[in-house]
């Protein structure tokens, strides 16, 4: 079952109030580990836009399931901490290049456009993740997520080929 960041920050706080008690740069590395090796599986396991639908729901399911106790890897940044803001960067990079390298296998596969560029649609996976998680925290409203992931996947969907690589 793939983790959120919310398993990150359990430890600080369903609304994730980093005010009194912050992590560390070990604990944010520690849980950016923990989060990616929970990813790693289901994102290596990826082979087609399908299957990142799949990843979408499984987030989404993950996040009503939290009752919004979710939070976004910018949460984790430790104030004033260069190495704690290196660490969720290097986080955010290695999550982004499992989509990446989903996406790859997806163009590979020939359901999406020769000329798709996997890392450019991962930054925008990764961005609508990030962002849908903080609103969705903000306004207690999975929803927010939802939609974020629905245009982003959209947008991976638009370079699907004909026939192929639609859900």
């Amino acid at each position: 079952m793939p983790l959120l960041i919310v398993d990150l920050v359990d430890h600080y706080g369903q609304d994730c109030d980093l005010s009194e008690k912050a992590p560390t740069t070990e604990t944010v590395q520690a849980g950016i580990e923990k989060l990616l090796a929970a990813q790693k599986p289901l994102l290596k396991s990826m082979e087609s836009v399908h299957d990142l639908v799949r990843w979408r729901d499984e987030v989404v399911r993950l996040a009503r399931t939290r009752d919004y106790a979710i939070c976004s890897l910018a949460d984790l940044l430790v104030d004033g901490e260069e190495t704690g803001r290196v660490a969720v960067q290097a986080g955010i990079t290695a999550w982004e290049a499992l989509l990446a390298a989903a996406i790859r296998r997806a163009r590979d596969n020939r359901e999406l456009a020769p000329d798709t560029d996997p890392g450019r649609l991962a930054t925008g996976l990764m961005a609508a993740l990030q962002g849908g998680l903080l609103l969705a925290r903000t306004t207690r409203d999975v929803r927010q997520l939802e939609t974020a992931l629905d245009m982003a996947l959209g947008y991976v969907q638009a370079h699907a080929l004909t026939g192929r690589g639609t859900t």
